[in-house]
């Protein structure tokens, strides 16, 4: 009898210790939903299953606070109780390399026993001096204190000069800020480039960079004030954490659209304690603690109060502060382990992200268009249409499907339309934010739809249809990128065919490989998303798929320039679950163990630490099938 495995996506953070179930993870469904090759739906999983209830049922964060005074009624954002706790908890320890190069997830250098020469903060122009950067050496004193917020200095928004050669240097005195970043021939095959965010600079700050006349004042062209230490924050967010990001720079949302926002002090104020949260990793001083601390509570308070004000429904500037708001805090409650909530609650970032979701609805212009391809939307609207409904959506196959009672199935039918936007073109383009395409998200949305659906009326025979139909879609889906060829080069053939002409050994080297292959990565783990509802993991068609699933993640680089957070963790995570044969299994434990070497804050470790847990009772509480006659 096959057997439906929860999966988890890459960004859940599983804070847990799963007991060892005493059954099946779900009953089989009927007949009719397997012979038309559709997903069969699974039972809710018993509260002590763990992995079931890492997510609660309880959908929507509406903590309410009633003033006694007024009688006005008010709602709280999942981060309220997150204010002046950073560091509070056991703090994860990080260690530097002792070349300072930490090419994975962030990526800089910052060597060890060695302290940089200073330099002027007033503004250079000659070629040597652009390319320095100050480096920090374990000589630092616990003691040492960042600048206090007195003197003022203000965000640069001219354009910065693409990067090439080796690792990203982090630039930790103010007097590096204005400088670019120098080349380390010692990493080869870095790509990587910082291009300023598309913020319209005053034509006087680009006069400035090639020479201005010193009549100018110094901050002529700047836009936002920050001091030294919110600058370095700053910095550290644009030159050395959105390079960690993807590998496509066209649409890394992190740089492209979320920083250009930095006139508004939330966003500005999240970014900064994103940022400030890994410098403090290796560098722990009170002084950026605090700092983190500040800036989090002052993006909390905006944040609270965009959700409390009426017209933000109605407000598309408005929503989407709120959004950008709420990802950036989101992104932190996921990497920051040791405070994330115990089970059974839901966890905040995924709290937040549902907040996202709703504004995102309710400023949806999508209503207006009869045709959703003619809809026009804004990079920025698109990026955030792509963070939200990743995190969602993934989230969903480690839910329980809703009760039958309670699933509206007209509103759920419609629920992430906002990702439809846009031609056939631009819908099957790789994003940055979550390294494959519009068009498959929503696919993904309609697998779990689709299991909800057949529990709610199992004998229509519709959903087996609808079913049946996103099958094909996935066999025959072609994403493409800014980095490769193009749409019609990419519906010549599966990229899956050109993984399978690899010699042994080989590792991808570009980034444009690097995205397909990642995307390809998807791709199939949705398959076996799909199929794994019907059919035992050791099901010959199953153990095709991951030999398929395995290719792509063994060609993949763990670190250097074109390892990135688009690494498709959630793929390498199912594969290890569905794994029968010990080649399959080696190759998830090995990609584990491999990104881990790099000492960088993410929510790798505890996925890790949950795959283990899944491999030390599987085998032994399901027996694989070894009869696959249908019913």
């Amino acid at each position: 009898m096959p057997y439906y495995l929860q999966v988890v996506d890459k960004s859940l953070v599983l804070d847990f210790n799963p007991p060892r179930p005493s059954g099946p993870l779900c009953a089989f469904r009927p007949s009719l939903f397997e012979t038309a090759s559709a997903p069969s739906v699974p039972q809710p999983l018993a509260a002590h299953d763990g992995l079931s209830a890492f997510i609660s049922t309880g959908a929507d964060y509406q903590l309410r606070r009633t003033s006694k005074a007024t009688g006005n009624t008010s709602r709280n954002t999942p981060f309220r109780d997150c204010i002046d706790t950073f560091r509070l908890y056991k703090p994860r320890v990080f260690s530097r390399p002792t070349d300072g190069k930490v090419n994975g997830y962030i990526k800089f250098s910052w060597p060890k026993g060695k302290r940089g020469k200073q330099c002027s903060v007033g503004r250079t122009h000659s070629l040597s001096d652009t390319t320095r950067a100050i480096e920090i050496d374990e000589s630092t004193d616990a003691s040492d204190e960042f600048t206090p917020p007195t003197a003022m200095n203000l965000i640069d928004t001219s354009p910065a000069a693409p990067i090439s050669g080796g690792s990203i240097e982090f630039t930790p005195d103010a007097s590096g800020i204005f400088t670019r970043i120098p080349v380390l021939n010692s990493m080869p095959r870095t790509t990587v480039e910082v291009t300023s965010f598309p913020v319209p600079s005053n034509a006087a700050a680009g006069a400035a960079s090639m020479g201005a006349p010193k009549l100018l004042p110094s901050h002529y062209g700047y836009e936002a004030k920050m001091d030294d230490t919110d600058r370095r924050f700053w910095m550290f967010y644009v030159r050395n954490w959105c390079p960690g990001r993807s590998v496509l720079e066209d649409t890394n949302l992190w740089l492209k659209d979320f920083a250009p926002m930095h006139k508004s002090p939330g966003v500005r104020s999240a970014i900064q304690s994103l940022a400030g949260i890994y410098i403090y990793d290796y560098l722990p001083l009170d002084s950026i603690r605090d700092r983190v601390n500040q800036r989090f509570s002052e993006a909390e308070q905006r944040l609270s109060q965009l959700l409390n004000d009426s017209t933000t429904a109605q407000n598309e500037a408005q929503a989407n502060e709120f959004i950008t708001i709420v990802a950036i805090l989101s992104m932190q409650d996921i990497i920051l382990t040791e405070r994330r909530l115990k089970n059974p609650s839901s966890p905040r970032w995924l709290q937040g992200f549902r907040q996202g979701e709703k504004f995102l609805q309710a400023t949806d212009h999508g209503s207006r268009f009869w045709k959703l391809s003619n809809m026009q939307s804004s990079s920025l609207r698109i990026s955030q249409s792509i963070i939200v409904g990743r995190a969602v959506i993934l989230a969903q196959p480690m839910s329980p499907l809703a009760p039958p009672h309670r699933f509206n199935a007209r509103q759920e039918a419609s629920r992430f339309d906002w990702l439809l936007h846009g031609t056939d073109k631009e819908m099957y383009k790789i994003h940055a934010g979550c390294g494959f395409s519009k068009k498959f998200l929503h696919v993904l949305s309609q697998i779990t739809y689709c299991a909800a659906r057949l529990q709610q009326e199992p004998e229509r025979p519709i959903v087996p249809m609808t079913a049946h139909y996103l099958y094909r879609e996935l066999l025959e889906m072609r994403q493409w990128s800014s980095e490769s060829e193009g749409r019609e080069a990419a519906r010549c053939g599966p990229v899956i065919e050109w993984v399978r002409s690899q010699s042994e050994g080989y590792q991808i080297d570009t980034n444009a490989s690097m995205t397909d292959v990642t995307a390809e990565a998807w791709r199939f783990a949705a398959i076996l998303y799909l199929r794994c509802r019907v059919l035992p993991r050791n099901h010959p068609e199953i153990v095709s798929r991951l030999d398929d699933l395995a290719r792509c993640i063994t060609i993949m680089p763990t670190s250097g320039s074109h390892f990135t957070a688009q690494a498709p963790l959630f793929p390498v995570f199912l594969l290890g679950v569905l794994a029968t044969l010990p080649e399959h299994k080696a190759v998830s434990s090995n990609w584990f163990n491999e990104v881990l070497r790099t000492p960088v804050r993410s929510s790798v470790p505890p996925l890790h630490e949950a795959l283990r847990h899944i491999w030390s009772w599987i085998d032994r509480d399901i027996p694989l099938t070894r009869d696959f006659k249908t019913d």
